[in-house]
């Protein structure tokens, strides 16, 4: 019997590794903007504070509409598209000459819970309040409305105008006095990874250079850039465009002086809670996706997230993407390495 296999050939990802600053020039402006105190950045806060203090009361309100925490406005990227190793200030020019409506098509996309739902999000852009209602109508359940509702009423013109004022502020006042001495270390860590890309497959460069992210060959993706990130360190800044999955990844810096390894220090951190010890236990049992360990644990999924974020920065759970569903799964090995990571430190 003769047999025609018609099933699709499992693809190997496309994965492109961009040394460009300006993912890390957004993520240094997204940690600005982070609300949350109990993530736990390796950015002193005394850093933070000071750059909060440069920015200024009026440009900290205009970041918190513009590109709000957990707003996903991250995918205006997106104007970088074909361009590879942009300084900063190149791609604040690119924001600049990119068509008003086609920029805060960038910016609002990634919150639609269905990219089918895309024309409802054109309607609206310059469009009826009816339009705006029908697109906040599509956004995923997850993200907060309201400054979406803010930004998808106003004036496609008077957000471009205020976003580039934004980005040329922040990048004057917070991100340029270190640029000289962070772009390098972005330029050499991009290197790195580009070197092992040269002989591991795309979803082997993606899991080493996010510490936990995999991404199935079914995943809904065309195609991974990987930028790398001083600021936003330990965690991961994830967006799309286009059906092109960013990952602006953390960099691993190291120790000064006799201070401890930061990935050591993260290791130990996670483990102090009785709610991620709980989760751990639950995933040396089998994997498991967000609303089972919500479930199981009692809480909301948004703390699931919390958690899982912080013991993904630990290197102690795996991201696993299947189609269009992540699953959670242990890393067994983790402890081993964590163990030889303090017998290198205590050696005398």
């Amino acid at each position: 019997m003769k047999v025609i296999d018609l099933t699709a050939p499992r693809r190997e990802l496309r994965v492109r590794i961009d040394p460009s600053p300006a993912y890390d020039f957004l993520a240094c402006l997204y940690l600005l903007g982070c609300d949350e105190e109990s993530l736990d950045f390796e950015m002193s806060p005394r850093w933070v504070a000071q750059a909060r203090a440069a920015l200024g009361a009026e440009l900290r309100a205009e970041l918190s509409l513009l590109l709000p925490w957990r707003g996903r406005a991250l995918g205006l990227v997106g104007v970088m598209e074909g361009r590879q190793g942009l300084s900063a200030r190149e791609f604040i020019k690119r924001v600049a000459t990119t068509p008003a409506d086609g920029l805060l098509e960038l910016m609002l996309a990634e919150s639609l819970a269905d990219r089918h739902s895309l024309p409802l999000l054109r309607s609206a852009i310059g469009g009826s309040g009816q339009a705006v209602e029908a697109f906040l109508g599509a956004v995923h359940p997850d993200i907060d409305r309201r400054p979406l509702r803010r930004l998808v009423s106003l004036p496609p013109s008077e957000v471009k105008a205020r976003l580039v004022r934004l980005l040329r502020e922040g990048y004057t006042r917070v991100y340029a006095p270190k640029e000289g001495e962070v772009v390098p270390i972005l330029e050499q860590d991009a290197a790195q990874l580009a070197r092992r890309a040269a002989t591991s497959s795309g979803s082997e460069v993606i899991e080493h250079a996010t510490g936990g992210f995999i991404v199935g060959p079914d995943a809904p993706v065309m195609g991974v850039i990987l930028a790398p990130t001083y600021y936003f360190r330990p965690y991961n800044l994830i967006t799309a465009y286009h059906g092109i999955r960013v990952y602006v990844y953390p960099i691993e810096a190291s120790p000064k002086g006799n201070a401890p390894p930061p990935d050591l220090v993260r290791f130990y951190k996670a483990l102090a809670d009785e709610t991620r010890l709980k989760i751990l236990r639950l995933l040396a049992g089998r994997e498991m996706y967000l609303q089972e360990l919500a479930k199981a644990l009692g809480v909301s999924h948004v703390t699931v997230l919390h958690h899982v974020a912080l013991l993904r920065a630990a290197r102690l759970v795996l991201i696993v993407e299947r189609g269009n569903a992540k699953y959670y799964r242990l890393r067994t090995d983790r402890a081993r390495e964590a163990a030889a990571l303090w017998q290198e430190f205590a050696r005398p």
